[in-house]
């Protein structure tokens, strides 16, 4: 089940009725989920905790005694929806395999509250967090900045400087839209081109929005140049087809033929 973002009363009455009812809770850091208990008034002495977390999840799961599902459980991460960025997935899994019934609470997600936010229309894509550095960042950077969708990316207060220095970079015209502590009291919406961007404070965990791939990006370009891309020819025949007068389809079957 989900828990707040930042803002207390964006939690539900089923969450709370069921944190107050569960018998067993596993969660990400006990502390952080007892602290939110304490806030919701919900007496927890008599509950069993486990803490599950990205580093521990496997190892968890693999000793659970199954027993344990005749007793009222709940998992929750310490903010959002299990399973997006955070463990919970693998849980589900575990419950699937074992037939064991199970629900799911909706809730807060930073995901859509940002998208929502951007004011962005269309179909979209998300990609969680980057990897920190090197060629694996620099390759899903370019994947992202590509695709043909909206993306979304979560990223760190220490990193978020530095992606948007790389963002400045690929592509200095695209709208993109930053948002940082989300539901909180320092809640803070930036939209505009990246080369316009400027961030005062990067304190808090952000989510980034890049509208899709747009002409803006294309017009930069003459035709040669998109053809040197390093890019697949699906890739190339969206982008061409923006500055000619031939279809996304011609344009893909004149360049597998090269």
């Amino acid at each position: 089940m989900p828990t707040p973002i930042g803002n207390l009363s964006d939690i539900s009455k089923r969450a709370i009725q069921a944190l107050d009812e569960a018998e067993v809770i596993f969660c990400e850091d006990t502390r952080v989920t007892k602290k939110l208990l304490n806030l919701l008034q919900i007496e927890y002495s008599n509950k069993t905790f486990y803490s599950m977390h990205s580093h521990n999840e496997n190892e968890i799961i693999s000793k659970i005694d199954i027993s344990i599902f005749d007793k009222n459980v709940v998992y929750v991460s310490d903010a959002g929806m299990p399973g997006i960025s955070d463990p919970g997935s693998k849980l589900i899994q575990f419950a699937q395999k074992n037939n064991i019934k199970y629900d799911v609470l909706p809730g807060a997600n930073a995901v859509l509250t940002a998208l929502v936010a951007s004011g962005f229309e269309g179909e979209f894509t998300f990609f969680g967090f980057l990897p920190h550095k090197g060629q694996q960042r620099e390759k899903k950077l370019k994947e992202i900045i590509n695709h043909d969708k909206i993306a979304i990316i979560y990223e760190s207060p220490h990193r978020i400087e530095k992606l948007l220095n790389e963002l400045k970079k690929e592509i200095p015209k695209r709208i993109v839209f930053f948002a940082k502590e989300l539901t909180k009291i320092h809640q803070t919406f930036i939209k505009d081109e990246v080369k316009n961007i400027t961030l005062n404070n990067t304190k808090g965990e952000w989510v980034v929005v890049i509208d899709k791939t747009i002409k803006n990006d294309v017009l930069t370009l003459n035709y040669e140049d998109i053809l040197s891309l390093k890019l697949h020819p699906k890739e190339k025949a969206k982008l061409l087809s923006q500055i000619s007068t031939k279809s996304t389809k011609e344009i893909y079957n004149e360049l597998i033929k090269l």
